[in-house]
This record gives structure tokens, sequence and C-alpha cells, in this order.
């Protein structure tokens, strides 16, 4: 059976799919949706931008604000969501995702004493939009911080009773939930009168929300480590004709229930991609001073006298540096505060202190603690408790190691070798801000005590949390 389906498979890689565009987001909510205090909320609110966010991705998304200043999910709260005409508006929208922030205006005392009833009044929200005609995907979000008592606001309530409440919903409903509360935790700056976002913090907001949204969507990475491959091909499959959403990739966005052959052709039309790779040095190159980028159009600058490896390399070739003054730089890729990313690649060789890849004006990405040469990094949570993540795994040996840094908004976590050698203990706000360049075997201040001395190979950058 698996060799006929992988027989068609052959056939579909010249076909192309059929896809339902349509792609409708109602975000429900109160005043933090509806962008109170936000200039030009038109523009800035969250669901403003998150739908100019999902239309890079593409242009047939569109997004619709449902939110009411001074909302409640609580039913028997003081201006209960589904009292206001905006609820029946989205219920009546034929929406394909359905975006829930409530229960912030609940934590008020003369709300919250209403508190046994907020599961059971958001799970029948839950249930009356996902009986709509369209079926829509819902998904609900943890209530960003409040930074003060405003307004009768309540941020120890949020905190310590409605953050584990929407996770027990999450369990009982088997509905996704988008984290909110923990990356802006330290974003005070971002919340002019301490309860309601600027169009930074919306901004934020809206990055996360759109990664959960596109990480639904089902693109064929099925087993997350960066590439479409015979991998994904087999897991597919194996779970031929069965109604396992992961697999379910056709017709766009969510699927129509069956893994068949709908999805075995948008399988082929994503093999040997790289979803979600904002820069892939190969580092094939057999001469020159460039180091192309297969992703985007991020080519990197060879500094000093790095040699090209034409074989030799772990994937193919790859590039040697003499310890001394080689380096490649990049432009700038990416702002680590801006969210969710992974980067991996492979190395062979170096010293204890040796940096792998770093940014300039920032700090040294991944590299080898100077004590015993086992994989660290320095990129750090902001604030004061923030600081580098140190694994017990040595790097320097000799041996070629796929090496790795996920951030997926909360966690940092290292990876040697397919395995996580490191992560926080505790959530981190957000990562430190750096806007330079990037440089691969130099640190952020091409300290020559830093300067690598070995092989690199096969650099990658992601845009989403992956597993190397």
């Amino acid at each position: 059976m698996k060799t006929t389906i992988l027989l068609l498979l052959v056939l579909a890689l010249g076909l192309t799919a059929e896809v339902v565009n349509a792609k409708l987001v109602a975000c429900v909510g109160d005043s933090i949706t509806y962008g109170y205090g936000i200039s030009n909320r038109n523009y800035n609110s969250y669901p403003a931008q998150l739908g100019r966010m999902l239309q890079e991705v593409d242009n047939e998304w569109e997004t619709q604000n449902f939110g009411v200043n001074g909302a409640t999910l609580l039913r028997k709260g003081n201006k209960p969501y589904v009292q206001q005409s905006a609820y029946n508006q989205a219920l009546a929208a034929r929406t394909d995702v359905v975006i829930i922030m409530l229960g912030t205006n609940d934590s008020k005392p003369n709300n919250w004493q209403y508190k046994g009833d907020f599961i059971p009044d958001y799970s029948a929200m839950i249930d009356e939009f996902r009986a709509l005609p369209s079926e829509p995907q819902v998904l609900i979000c943890k209530p960003v911080p409040a930074f003060r008592v405003a307004w009768g606001i309540t941020p120890a309530v949020i905190h310590d009773e409605i953050l584990p409440l929407i996770d027990q919903i999450s369990k009982e409903k088997s509905v996704p939930v988008i984290d909110l509360y923990t990356p802006l935790v330290g974003a005070g700056h971002m919340f002019p009168d301490s309860i309601h976002p600027n169009a930074e913090g919306a901004k934020l907001m809206a990055e996360l929300i759109a990664a959960t949204i596109l990480s639904l969507r089902g693109h064929p990475d099925f087993n997350g480590d960066g590439i479409v491959d015979s991998a994904d091909m087999c897991m597919m499959v194996d779970h031929w004709h069965t109604d396992n959403a992961l697999y379910d990739i056709a017709p766009a966005p969510f699927g129509d229930g069956i893994v068949d052959i709908q999805d075995l052709i948008a399988l082929s039309e994503h093999l040997f991609t790289y979803p979600g790779a904002v820069a892939y040095w190969k580092l094939d190159e057999t001469e020159g001073n460039i180091a192309y980028d297969s992703a985007w159009d991020n080519d990197g600058i060879l500094n000093g006298e790095s040699l090209w490896q034409p074989v030799g390399g772990k994937v193919d070739g790859a590039l040697a540096f003499d310890g001394i003054d080689d380096y490649v730089s990049t432009y700038h890729i990416l702002d680590p505060a801006d969210g969710v990313f992974s980067v991996i690649a492979w190395v062979k060789g170096g010293a204890p202190g040796q940096v792998v890849i770093s940014q300039a004006g920032g700090v040294n990405w991944l590299l080898a603690d100077p004590q015993a040469g086992a994989l660290m990094t320095e990129l750090k949570g902001s604030g004061r408790t923030g600081g580098p993540l140190l694994s017990q795994t040595v790097v320097t040996d000799g041996d070629w190691h796929r090496i790795g840094l996920v951030w997926d908004g909360s966690y940092r976590t290292l990876y040697v070798d397919g395995t996580d050698v490191a992560k926080d203990t505790e959530p981190q706000a957000y990562l430190e801000a750096a806007y330079g360049c990037l440089n691969f075997g130099a640190g952020s201040t091409l300290d020559p005590a830093n300067f690598f001395s070995g092989l690199i190979d096969d650099v990658r950058i992601y845009d989403r949390a992956i597993t190397p």
C-alpha cells in the first residue's frame, strides 16, 4: 500500500492542488482587541496589524475586528460580550478562524464574584462558534498582563486565577491556546495606561497570533526538523485515509477531514523546501568571496582567508576558518526581540571560547564556552534576571556536530545532534534586541580570542521553532 501511494506522489509532482483561498479571521475580544487608546486604531490595532502580516504570506487572508470596549466573558458580568451586537456579527461572518481574547474585564471584583461560571461560559462560546456552518478553527488567548489596578481590573486575578482556568479550558475543549501573557510580562513600556497596548504592543500580539494561525495551516514539515523530505512523505503515507488533522493539509487552510490524494499533491508542492527559512547558507561554493543565501538574498561576504572545502563538508562542501581573522559577515537577518526563531549549523573543530554565530552590536548566538568547549548561547532575556544558557555537551572534540538554538517565544533550547542539551527552567519575557549583521566564525566584537578554527557547514535560520 505504501509503495502504491509513493508512486502516486511521483505523479503528483507535476500536478497543482486546487486550493480554496477564502480565509477570514474574526477577532473577538474587549477594548484590547478593539484598539482602545491606540492612535489610528483602524491601522494599528492588533487585528489590523494581524491582517497585514497574514497577507504577506497569502493575500487572501482577511481580518475583522469584533472587539467591544469593556466586554466580559462572564454572562453575568457588567457587560457580557454575548449580549453585544458584535457577537452576532461575528457569528454571522462565516469565518475560517476565530480568535477569542476575553477575561481582562472579568477580573474586576464586581464581575469575578461569578468566577464559577467562567469555564462553562467560555466553553459555551467556543461551542457556539464551532457549530457555525463554516466550521471555523477556534483559538483562545491568555490575556495580556495588567501592570496595575485600573478601572477595577485586577492583575493578581488575571495571573493567579484566569490564566490557569484558560489552560484548563484549552485541555477540556481541545482548543489551541495562544499565550499573550508571558511574552509581554516585561513590556510595561508598551502599555501607556498599564492596561491597553500601544501600536508596538499590538504588533507583538499580532506576531504571536499570526505565528499560531500559520502553524495550524498544516505545512508538511510534519516532524518539525526544518525540511520537507521523504521522512514527512512516509509520515503522511502512514496516516493514509485517516482524519489526522496534522496530515490533512489540503484544501487550505485546514483540510477536508481525510488524508488523501489532495494532501499528497499539496505535500509534493513543498518537497525539498525549508518552511519558515529566512536564510540558508549551504556553504558549498568552490571559489570567490560570496557565501550565497539559498532562501532569500542575504548573501555573506568572506573576510580574511577563509577557504572553501568542495569536499569534506558534512553536507557536500564546507567553509574552513583559521581561528585568526577568518569570518563571514551578512546583512541584518533578524532582531532576536521580534519573536520566535531557530538557528542551526554543522560544525567540526573549534576550541573553548570560540564563536560559531554572532550578531554585530549584539551578542554571541552560538559558541563553545571558555572553560570546557560546551555549547552555549549569550542571547538572553531582557531585564536583570536574564543570562546566558549553558549546556554540558562539548562540541569542540573534532567530530561533526549539528548545533542549534531555538527560541519559542518563552524558552531558549540548545540542541546538539538532534538532542536538547539545555533549556530555560523559567519563561523569558523576550530576548534582548539587536539590529546588526550576523557573523559566522567570529564574535560580535571581532575579538581575536573568539575567532573559530575549524569547519562550518549548512547554516539555516528560521522564523519558527523547529526541532533540529
